[in-house]
């Protein structure tokens, strides 16, 4: 990828993370509620196992993005 194509895919991963982090926010706030009603939390609680899940690969996959526009931008200094 060239770097304004990583730049707009970090700037996409950074709003997709803060979202699920929101999302995640919630669904907590949902499992709590049902278990304080003492209503069964089990398909929320998978719910969030979910996007557990998706914020790890989201944090792994900026990670990896970050690392490759680095390169990218040492690229370009050597030319320069």
């Amino acid at each position: 990828m060239n770097r304004e194509t990583l730049e707009g895919h970090l700037a996409s991963l950074d709003h997709e993370i803060a979202r699920n982090e929101l999302h995640m926010r919630r669904q907590r706030e949902l499992i709590a509620k049902l278990e304080n009603e003492g209503e069964d939390a089990a398909a929320a609680r998978e719910l969030l196992a979910t996007l557990e899940g998706w914020l790890a690969f989201g944090h792994a996959d900026r990670e990896l993005s970050r690392q490759e526009l680095a390169l990218c931008r040492q690229r370009l200094k050597k030319i320069w």
